[in-house]
């Protein structure tokens, strides 16, 4: 077999084809240093994979998330009693009511005086008071999210036409992250809520996932226009260290099956985000459809690679096999190079591409990550 590129290679494995050898694709944290590479460029990024014999990635974003024209917003900021940190309000003036967020303006809190919508992890974490409290809020929740309009389009696709000339300069793949099913809900407010929202008020919980979910089915569209060869569909904050299975799989399945299919007609893969708690709906994902699923966690979930084979092996293609936080975190290099090669032992025969499970960050030993790449290579014969 020829020599592919990257991307012949990475959508070889994707589409079900057999490459020329399997793939390794890990990623770094925004807070990794490495000598002689300025990682915060886009291109001295995609040369240190390159330069590592790994895989690049290229994200591509999607255009923000704009509010109705009749929204009115107000955002201050006000120190309360017996808290430690100041906190930041968002007030949203909707036709259907008044809507409010807040959140702890910490020290790493890099939003400046403003708190996003739908916002992220730091939204989440730094919740003070979420914006979406009883199902009384769903239909002015509704106003706070409004479809991209086609001018917006086109002049975003405008300002990704670096990372795409990129991509098509060193061959390599590019991805749009087109939905994030429950976890933009976790970001509006914040885990306990969440949880207990969904407890509280099934339906209603399931009409804010069934509106996320007509938002991806959106994105996909957009992203489609872009030209991503990949579309991202995390799902890091909806298996069972959340929810119990009977939430999974009544809200997210029925979903998600639409989401597969939708990207099948378009014709783009899509590989589905996990981390931890998708031991006991591992049959439910698999029976979702998608093309690839990643990010499984072997060592802290108690899921190990053998489960995964055991139900997905045949069904969809896997992209993971080292535990970032126990592995390359790790004294030595030992640990390392075990999980690779148990990885590639046991993924041997199916769609598989090696991967890590969450990003390689600043305090792992990165001499650990060079035993990754190092090991992988004497796996495959490079």
């Amino acid at each position: 077999m020829n020599k592919m590129s990257s991307k012949e290679r990475m959508l070889a494995v994707l589409k079900g084809e057999k490459p020329d050898y399997i793939p390794c694709s890990i990623y770094f944290n925004t807070n990794l240093r490495i000598a002689g590479y300025d990682l915060s460029n886009p291109e001295e990024r995609i040369k240190c994979y390159l330069d590592l014999g790994t895989e690049p990635v290229i994200d591509i974003s999607l255009p923000g998330v704009l509010t109705y024209e009749q929204v009115k917003t107000k955002v201050w900021t006000e120190e309360i009693a017996g808290e430690k940190y100041p906190v930041i309000f968002k007030e949203y003036i909707t036709p259907e009511g008044t809507l409010r967020q807040g959140v702890y303006r910490t020290d790493d809190w890099p939003f400046g005086d403003d708190i996003p919508f739908p916002g992220n992890d730091h939204c989440a974490s730094n919740n003070y008071e979420p914006l979406i409290k009883s199902p009384d809020d769903v239909a002015a929740f509704k106003f706070l999210w409004a479809k991209p309009k086609e001018v917006d389009i086109e002049a975003f696709k405008e300002s990704i036409g670096g990372l795409m000339s990129l991509a098509e300069k060193y061959n390599v793949i590019t991805r749009a992250t087109v939905g994030v099913g429950l976890a933009s809900l976790m970001s509006l407010m914040g885990a306990e809520n969440f949880v207990l929202f969904a407890v509280d008020y099934p339906e209603a919980f399931k009409e804010l996932a069934v509106f996320e979910h007509i938002m991806t089915l959106e994105r996909m569209k957009i992203a489609d226009y872009y030209g991503a060869d990949l579309f991202k569909r995390f799902g890091g904050y909806e298996q069972t260290n959340f929810f119990s299975p009977s939430i999974y799989k009544d809200i997210v399945v029925p979903l998600a099956k639409r989401e597969v299919i939708e990207a099948r007609k378009i014709g783009i893969p899509m590989y589905y985000r996990v981390v931890t708690g998708m031991k006991p709906i591992l049959d439910e994902i698999a029976g979702i459809g998608f093309d690839c699923v990643e990010g499984f966690e072997p060592e802290l979930s108690n899921c190990s690679n053998e489960d995964i084979r055991k139900v997905l092996g045949e069904k969809s293609v896997v992209w993971t096999g080292v535990s970032s936080p126990v592995c390359l975190n790790a004294k030595d290099d030992n640990l390392t190079r075990e999980a690779v090669r148990n990885a590639m032992e046991t993924f041997e025969g199916t769609g598989f591409i090696l991967g890590v499970t969450n990003s390689i960050r600043q305090h792992f030993n990165w001499d650990n990550t060079i035993a990754l790449v190092d090991e992988w290579k004497k796996c495959v014969g490079l």
